[in-house]
């Protein structure tokens, strides 16, 4: 039985290193925007896993700490893409994805958690970005 369970069992994803060489399948940039509405829009309606990314704006000071509040939470830094909108003055950008499941909710969560922890830190939120490495087969669930 453990032998069985082993070799059904997947390694699991390195999120920095698919970030690099990620695909946008899904972005935006408006924070009053509905998950449901732009995952629509965009024809979204995968089941599997891909990386989700989130971009905020935060004073220079607190761009670690900002990661490393995000790190337990599977989290790691990503690439900053050329859609992304200039940062306000005195504000760094932060870029930060991880693998999971995409759908309405689970992203509005996060925005919801990425935003609060923002606002607390004197930022501001940039946008999310759904993402595909390039080499990543979808899976059907």
């Amino acid at each position: 039985m453990a032998r069985w369970w082993r070799r059904r069992t997947r390694a699991p994803r390195d999120a920095a290193a698919e970030l690099i060489r990620a695909r946008v399948l899904v972005e935006c940039h408006d924070e009053a925007a509905a998950v449901s509405s732009v995952l629509a829009s965009a024809g979204y309606g995968r089941n599997d896993d891909v990386l989700l990314r989130h971009l905020v704006f935060v004073p220079d000071r607190h761009a670690a700490a900002f990661a490393a509040r995000l790190r337990p939470d599977g989290y790691v830094p990503a690439p900053l893409l050329a859609t992304d909108p200039s940062p306000p003055a005195g504000l760094v950008p932060v870029a930060l994805g991880r693998v999971q499941a995409v759908d309405a909710q689970s992203v509005s969560r996060e925005r919801a958690l990425v935003g609060s922890m923002t606002a607390r830190m004197g930022g501001v939120v940039g946008g999310w970005a759904v993402l595909e490495a390039a080499d990543v087969e979808p899976t059907s669930g």
